[in-house]
């Protein structure tokens, strides 16, 4: 047999294939089938006899098959897809899902041998037979055959052989056939003549869906310019399945991510179409927020859409279940209410039971009316504190009090004083924060490594929700470790990651996300500096030593991994602000070298606390003016002192008469 070799190396290609993730490869080669307009598409899972694990796993289709002049460009290279430039596929059938070339590499995670038994025809009309097959030993070489056939359909079967016996029970879970639904609704929905089973279970989705809903998605980008998207969303009968799915057309959705932080409640994949995510949009939709432009602002967009959708659907469902009630005459109350005070009771005393409602009796009615009645009974006989509620119930104005039942009507009480909570808190906090790293004349101050340093550790939304810590004052060779583990890469006999002069180095704090488009890996990686240093060339030589070693070193090449590097103080000199290069000097942006084949994207920025703190205030600002929410200086240091106290100097963890009189002199 003839050999390609992939112009990529065998790591290269290990990267590429996420081997530990075997749904994945899965999804992709279904997509490859599709992508060959088949209409049939099989899944088939073959265990061992005695040990019933996986050894085989076979992907079936009947499309268009893999013909040999197509060879080099599916199996030589990565990258520069056909797909890439096309957006139907090589019949018109369909609009094209991949075009990155990537695809079949996924198979390694089934198996450490893979084959490609194909039939096509020719320009000529004659039928092919291409034969393919590789092995995780050499992943950038494959053997391949192909010879004349006859009386053969055309199509594609790939084979994967676990003879290692790689653990892949994960392919027979239930949460599987629901990601496949999820993933494969709209295409599914939308074609009529295709079919797709996985392991005997046709999937279906249509038998699967609760609720199917469509709306336009409107929305306005920063720099003022109107935009038009639309939003489906399909709630599920059953599962756990919560996604988004982002892509130019009804069908194909390149980009996915949860959605278990929007909506817990109900079991949903929700679908963004807009015509503007092309390849360079979809590059940064995982940003969220911090993408910027129209990217950012669909991103808000869906996330307001699908809260706006589910607090409906909660309004809903709770109506529902209390006339539900009512009808089976278990509702404890009777009548209209005769009082304000009898008004609010009832408001709460809807809010409570319908959220407790999974929890009451739907088969006994005489179960579920005892129970009512004791929440009912519960409610009336706290008067300490439903008191309280009822008295700023009666002081509100008649709007206020029409306003407050719709939202007892759209949402949990638990979710209000949560939500109220996180914004109450993250304000205080900052309030506090600016009182430490600005601190009056003749008060203490706080050190970067003992207070500062470990503060920061449990509130890293200052620097972007998404963001998970991977190590605090750690080296660098912690730093490629952690790298690895998030691209599913072993860490063992990593060698000692040094810089340029062979010196180590340690890094402050080391935060990362994994996204879902294209498997792009973001890091950020925070250089605190204590209050009383002045950033200058010092400080900016050290974090600049540490991007280069990143950029440069050999363990950290990959083009599916951003590295920002933020160096963060008080203040900084004048030769650090003429550092600051164009069109990022708002940024405080201070290194931005060209993309390089094969090499992470890097950045260096330099930050002051004042504007972070500013930055951070006012994404806040429009719910705290809405709370009436504006703590001072002090309060901010008192909720510091009580969430933090083991962290703060002696002198400031308990509140003395000095530091009160130091703060009003100031």
């Amino acid at each position: 047999m003839a050999e390609l070799h992939l112009q990529a190396g065998d790591d290269h290609v290990e990267r590429l294939a996420h081997e530990n993730d075997p749904v994945r490869a899965v999804v992709e080669l279904i997509w490859n089938a599709i992508d060959a307009e088949a209409p049939e598409v099989t899944v088939t899972l073959v265990h061992d006899d005695i040990l019933g694990a996986i050894t085989k796993t076979t992907v079936a289709d009947t499309g268009h098959g893999i013909a040999r002049d197509e060879l080099d460009a599916t199996f030589g290279r990565i990258g520069g897809s056909w797909k890439r430039f096309a957006t139907k596929t090589k019949n018109g059938k369909r609009g094209l899902h991949g075009e990155r070339g990537e695809g079949r590499l996924r198979a390694f995670a089934l198996g450490n041998r893979v084959t490609w038994v194909s039939h096509s025809v020719d320009t000529t009309g004659a039928l092919q037979r291409v034969e393919v097959g590789g092995s995780t030993a050499h992943r950038h070489v494959f053997n391949y055959d192909s010879k004349l056939a006859s009386d053969s359909p055309t199509g594609t079967v790939v084979t994967a052989w676990n003879d290692s016996q790689k653990s892949l029970g994960i392919l027979e879970a239930e949460s599987t056939l629901d990601v496949l639904r999820s993933h494969f609704a709209p295409v599914l929905l939308n074609d009529e003549h295709l079919s797709l089973t996985y392991n005997g279970v046709p999937i279906d989705p249509a038998d699967a869906i609760a609720s199917s809903d469509d709306s336009p998605l409107p929305f306005t980008d920063e720099d003022g310019n109107a935009h038009a998207a639309s939003l489906r969303i399909i709630e599920w009968k059953s599962g756990k399945h919560r996604a988004i799915y982002y892509g130019q057309d009804a069908e194909h959705f390149v980009h996915e991510e949860s959605a278990k932080d929007i909506e817990t409640q109900f079991r949903y994949s929700a679908y963004v179409t807009w015509d503007g995510l092309d390849h360079e949009a979809l590059s940064i939709l995982g940003l969220g927020d911090m993408a910027g432009g129209p990217v950012g602002a669909l991103w808000s967009a869906a996330r307001d859409g699908i809260r706006s959708h589910f607090a409906g659907r909660r309004r809903e469902r709770r109506k529902e279940q209390l006339e539900k009630w009512k009808k089976e005459k278990v509702y404890p109350y009777e009548g209209k209410a005769k009082s304000e005070t009898e008004k609010a009771e009832r408001a709460v005393f809807d809010v409570v039971a319908s959220t407790l409602a999974s929890q009451i009796s739907n088969k006994s009615k005489d179960s579920a009316r005892v129970t009512l009645t004791l929440l009912q009974s519960a409610l009336r006989q706290d008067p300490e504190k439903l008191g309280t509620l009822f008295h700023e119930v009666a002081a509100l104005t008649s709007t206020d009090r029409d306003t407050l039942a719709r939202l007892l009507g759209e949402t949990t009480l638990p979710a209000i004083i949560k939500a109220a909570n996180v914004v109450t808190s993250r304000n205080k906090f900052l309030a506090g924060l600016e009182r430490l790293l600005f601190p009056p004349e003749g008060t203490d101050t706080i050190g970067e490594r003992d207070h500062l340093h470990p503060m920061l550790e449990r509130e890293l939304w200052i620097f972007g929700e998404a963001y998970h810590l991977m190590s605090s004052e750690r080296g660098l060779t912690e730093m490629l470790r952690n790298h690895l583990r998030l691209e599913g890469l072993p860490t063992k006999g990593v060698q000692p990651v040094k810089r340029w002069d062979e010196k180590g180095g340690r890094v402050d704090l080391h935060l990362a996300v994994k996204m879902q488009e294209f498997d792009i890996s973001r890091h950020l990686v925070v250089e605190l500096k204590a209050p009383e240093i002045t950033l200058g060339r010092k400080e900016l030589d050290q974090v600049e030593d540490y991007a280069n070693t990143v950029l440069k070193n050999a363990a950290f090449a990959t083009d599916k991994a951003t590295w920002d590097f933020i160096l963060v103080g008080t203040d900084y000199d004048e030769l650090v602000e003429n550092r600051f290069i164009e069109g990022g000097r708002s940024q405080g942006q201070v290194l931005a070298p060209p993309p390089k084949s094969g090499r992470p994207t890097v950045r260096v920025f330099v930050r002051r606390w004042r504007d972070i703190l500013d930055e951070n205030r006012g994404r806040l600002r429009f719910m705290t003016s809405n709370l009436e929410h504006d703590p001072s200086l002090e309060d901010g240091l008192n909720h510091i002192r009580q969430q933090y106290a083991d962290l703060l100097p002696t002198t400031m963890a308990d509140r003395g008469e000095s530091d009160d009189q130091a703060s009003e002199s100031a």
